[in-house]
């Protein structure tokens, strides 16, 4: 009930003016009352008491995406994901993240220096539409991270731990 309650809520805030997708990277500014209500029913997260630490998916008939993170907002996180297009073509690595509200700083490290900013609303995080060339080096042909999106599935370390990829086994060791 409460998940499905949760697009037409987005899209609530949308329509009334009170969602901003260019806000601050360095600050989160203040919920507007229906969020504060939507925060206190459960309905929505509190981006200011959520953490990244955990296993993100979504799934697609060419497979399933992963995205976990380990670590925490002071000290960082540990990150890998997988974006899979097929049985052959995907996209996989490693890296590190810093998170400021609803931004994510994402620094892939595995292959080629890779950074971007994505946005974390508490539940999805989405990667940006276009990434730097160096992304590509983490792609097989015909595939990349671009627009990428990912599910939150389970919190904390211990599940983040469970996330496997396919050439890496495991996207956030311990």
């Amino acid at each position: 009930m409460i998940r499905s309650l949760l697009p037409i809520l987005l899209l609530a805030l949308i329509g009334c003016g009170q969602f901003d997708s260019q806000k601050s990277e360095e600050q989160t500014p203040e919920p507007s009352s229906l969020e504060k209500a939507a925060i206190e029913a459960g309905v929505i997260p509190d981006i200011n008491t959520v953490t990244l630490s955990g296993a993100f998916e979504r799934q697609s008939d060419l497979g399933t995406d992963r995205f976990c993170a380990v670590g925490n907002d002071v000290n960082g996180y540990q990150i890998g994901m997988i974006a899979v297009f097929g049985p052959e073509s995907k996209c996989e690595g490693l890296g590190e993240a810093t998170r400021t509200g609803e931004t994510v700083r994402m620094v892939l490290t595995s292959k080629e220096r890779c950074s971007f900013t994505a946005s974390f609303d508490g539940v999805e995080i989405k990667l940006p539409g276009s990434l730097p060339e160096s992304c590509e080096s983490y792609c097989s042909p015909r595939a990349g991270f671009d627009g990428v999106s990912f599910y939150i599935i389970g919190e904390g370390d211990e599940v983040a731990r469970s996330t496997r990829g396919r050439e890496i086994e495991s996207l956030c060791p311990g």
